[in-house]
């Protein structure tokens, strides 16, 4: 699980490394069989090489110890 404050990285792209400074959760609009699907967590992380703020949703985003 992905906390505030946790070193992080994107699974596709290993040299964007940040640190976790917001979540949140966002509605999601695709509906499954018989019901809606749970909502999304964006993640906001400050970007170490240049301080940007960029958002990622949760499950594109890995811990790095």
């Amino acid at each position: 699980m992905i906390k505030i404050g946790d070193k992080v990285c994107l699974f596709e792209n290993m040299s964007k490394v940040g640190t976790v400074v917001d979540m949140y959760q966002e509605k999601s609009v695709q509906w499954m069989v018989g019901a809606s699907m749970a909502p999304i967590f964006i993640v906001r992380i400050k970007l170490d090489e240049n301080n940007a703020v960029e958002e990622y949703r949760a499950d594109m985003l890995m811990r790095v110890d």
